[in-house]
């Protein structure tokens, strides 16, 4: 295994011991020495493969976010046309956000950090740009495979927030208030706002 492997491979580590932090605590009670510990490195091992405990977070947002994105990609890969895509889309939101309570929970410390940290919140804000434009190109193709299209439809730009808002408010909600919605009907509410 060559060096750059190597530094992969053990700054996975540390990334991982922090999402099981983040799963049992809040960001801000969570110091170095407890992922190091987590980890199973001593705390200036940890602090070899990251500088800063902002480091160690701006690695965990490109580890959440890309997972995300490189998933989504990947199913939606497949030959499928505007529509399908758009249930596929609506599951997998579902399945992230609304019934993965780890994902809901790293992401909500992800949210409160970012108001801490400009770095943080910039690196939350390219997540959710890109989580909109995929919405609203996915909505765009919807309609144009769809043209009869009426006066009163919503903008894409502002179907695909909605669309957004509730996946990951549903989420953010059911970890907290477990009220047993029905996945289905949520599935399908956000599948009629990404389908236009």
């Amino acid at each position: 295994m060559d060096k750059e492997a190597k530094l992969k491979e053990k700054k996975k580590i540390i990334i991982e011991a922090l999402k099981r932090c983040l799963e049992r605590s809040v960001y801000s009670n969570i110091t170095v020495q407890e992922v190091a510990d987590e980890a199973g490195f001593s705390k200036g091992g940890l602090l070899h493969y990251f500088q800063s405990k902002e480091d160690m977070y701006m690695e965990l947002i490109r580890d959440v976010f890309d997972e995300i994105h490189e998933d989504h990609s990947r199913v939606l890969s497949g030959n499928f046309d505007a529509r399908e895509q758009a249930g596929i889309s609506a599951l997998y939101g579902v399945e992230k956000f609304f019934l993965d309570k780890r994902t809901t929970k790293i992401f909500l410390n992800l949210m409160l950090y970012s108001f801490e940290d400009e770095n943080i919140m910039n690196k939350m804000k390219e997540f959710f740009h890109k989580h909109l434009e995929f919405y609203s190109a996915m909505i765009e193709r919807s309609h144009d495979e769809n043209p009869q299209r009426r006066k009163t439809d919503i903008d894409p730009m502002v179907a695909a927030r909605i669309a957004q808002i509730v996946m990951i408010g549903a989420g953010i909600f059911e970890s907290v208030d477990q009220t047993n919605i029905d996945q289905f009907n949520l599935t399908r509410y956000v599948l009629s706002l990404i389908k236009g």
